[in-house]
């Protein structure tokens, strides 16, 4: 069906059924996990090449810095805030649910 140019109404009804189906499916069977507020900040240190140090002014000292990459230590909502303005990306991204 996908090879084909121009779909009938129904081919199109039909072709939408089954792409429906299968997000369904694999939303079921093969969900996405979410990411750790860590591994989101581990992530967005390395893309945008930001050094632990430069975390200093959010965590406090590089100890602190440390603990929350680790995981050992949560992001408390005022520092998500301090990382959305740092990464220009949402403060919830840090904050774990």
């Amino acid at each position: 069906m996908l090879a084909r140019k121009n779909l009938t109404p129904e081919e199109n009804t039909i072709l939408d059924l089954l792409v429906k189906s299968i997000e369904d499916f694999e939303d079921k069977h093969y969900p996405i996990p979410k990411g750790t507020a860590s591994s989101m900040l581990l992530h967005l240190m390395e893309a945008q090449d930001i050094s632990k140090e430069s975390l200093v002014q959010v965590f406090g000292s590089i100890e602190n810095v440390d603990k929350v990459m680790n995981g050992d230590s949560e992001i408390t909502s005022k520092q998500a805030q301090e990382l959305e303005n740092l990464f220009h990306v949402d403060a919830s991204l840090f904050l774990n649910e």
